[in-house]
């Protein structure tokens, strides 16, 4: 009989993405990204909060979803799949020049998405007169 532990492992991980902020600029095969504090919070939760847009993240464009490629001015999305294995980035926390090594991986943490719902099957509604 097997185990709830041993079927965890087993079943595939849903892939899912995950928005960091609005990109700043592509250059070959790095990104740039402006940050979503959220996102500053989880690389770096002993710093005190900052404005969105400040915290500069380089990574490799690898990282990104093939669904929603990055685009300089969209939102950029990571997925999560490619965060499962090493994903080294550089922050830029304070927008100064400043880089920091970080490892992406970190932003899984406490992340369990639930899927799609599924939608409900609408019933027919009988008036009497």
């Amino acid at each position: 009989m097997q185990t709830e532990k041993q079927s965890a492992k087993t079943e595939p991980r849903m892939a899912y993405d995950i928005g960091m902020g609005r990109c700043s600029e592509i250059a070959g095969d790095s990104v740039v990204v402006k940050l979503d504090s959220v996102i500053v919070k989880k690389l770096t939760p002993e710093q005190p909060w900052r404005k969105s847009g400040t915290s500069l993240l380089r990574f490799d464009r690898k990282l990104c979803s093939a669904k929603r490629p990055p685009q300089v001015d969209q939102e950029v999305y990571l997925d999560s799949a490619a965060l499962l294995r090493k994903a080294p980035a550089s922050l830029d926390l304070d927008g100064n020049g400043t880089l920091r090594q970080v490892d992406l991986r970190v932003i899984l943490e406490g992340l369990d998405p639930l899927p799609a719902p599924t939608p409900k099957t609408k019933q027919a509604v009988y008036r009497s007169r």
